[in-house]
């Protein structure tokens, strides 16, 4: 396979998380400013429907800034930042990423994640449906993005 192929290749998982990560920090972002749009459906309850996190701007700002560094940490992936920053750091960046989005979607046993015990509200109900299924899949594009970009570099380094 040559250079060209395997840079298409790892092409469309980057932008795929790339794109969340972007898409998601943009949603944080309003969030700390003030947004209501799905902030409800988005903070874990207890049974009781009591709010497990209350995040003010200054949390939102630090959360959204961190999705927006894991979309620079995805795209450096693909070689654009090379001259500044060696590639294995972005490679490696993905399989920690993959490892993050993995523990979120196993959870706290409690109120988040696969392994959940309150199942029952609004939030539990989202993590089930959308949440977790999401960080599974950010994890196995991660681990592509690292496989691939791994790939990557040893095809240079034989040349």
């Amino acid at each position: 396979m040559n250079n060209n192929q395997l840079n298409r290749r790892i092409f469309i998982p980057v932008i795929i998380n790339t794109a969340i990560f972007a898409l998601l920090s943009l949603l944080h972002f309003y969030w700390a400013f003030g947004g209501t749009f799905w902030y409800d459906e988005v903070l874990p309850t207890n049974s009781s429907g009591s709010k497990k996190l209350n995040p003010g701007m200054t949390t939102g700002i630090i959360v959204a800034s961190g999705l927006a560094v894991l979309a620079f940490i995805s795209v450096g992936n693909l070689g654009w930042f090379h001259k500044h920053i060696k590639t294995k750091y972005f490679q490696y960046g993905a399989l920690i990423i993959a490892g993050i989005f993995i523990l979120r979607a196993i959870g706290d046993f409690r109120f988040f994640g696969f392994f959940k015990t309150i199942k029952v509200t609004k939030f539990a109900v989202n993590d089930t449906l959308f949440f977790s299924p999401l960080c599974v899949f950010i994890a196995v594009i991660s681990l592509n993005i690292f496989f691939l970009a791994r790939n990557d570099e040893s095809g240079k380094k034989g040349r």
